[in-house]
């Protein structure tokens, strides 16, 4: 897959992030679309793409907050690598299985992201933990699941249509 494709692909998925988010947040817990494309891409492509498309969708992400200008970018590369691992010596295709890689990549992101975002302030750290991350972890796992069925649905649609044409 070439990078322009890869490219299209994070523009979309953050521009559902933004117009989708509105609507589906719970307060100011949410899911994480750019998280769950950099995961879908880690699991099934390796670590290469899955660190590549981390990399853009997290910079993109970056550029809505200057202020923390790569943290995005950072997180979710170290994400893409690691789930990369994970989906190569795996079958990523056990919903309870991804239910649990998407929680924990939502998960990991926001940690390492607090980490930063906090500047090891203990008291909020642990606020924005229990408040916010975890809730958002376990929403992000439920869309992926969500989204990861509807793919499927999708796939086996056009699978059946190619089949009947024939």
């Amino acid at each position: 897959m070439r990078v322009s494709v890869l490219v299209i692909i994070a523009f979309v998925c953050l521009f559902l992030q933004v117009v989708a988010l509105r609507k589906l947040s719970i307060g100011e817990i949410s899911p994480d679309f750019a998280l769950l494309l950099c995961s879908f891409f880690a699991l099934y492509k390796g670590t290469i793409r899955g660190s590549l498309i981390g990399f853009v969708v997290g910079l993109f992400q970056d550029l809505f907050n200057p202020a923390f200008l790569g943290l995005n970018a950072l997180t979710k590369t170290l994400i893409g690598y690691a789930f990369g691992h994970v989906g190569a010596k795996t079958v990523p295709e056990r919903t309870l299985f991804l239910s649990a890689v998407f929680f924990l990549a939502a998960l990991g992101h926001d940690f390492v992201y607090l980490i930063f975002f906090t500047a090891l302030d203990m008291g909020n750290f642990i606020k924005m933990l229990f408040n916010v991350a975890i809730p958002s972890a376990v929403y992000t796992a439920v869309a992926g699941i969500v989204l990861h069925k509807l793919m499927l649905f999708i796939n086996a649609r056009m699978v059946r249509s190619v089949g009947q044409e024939s």
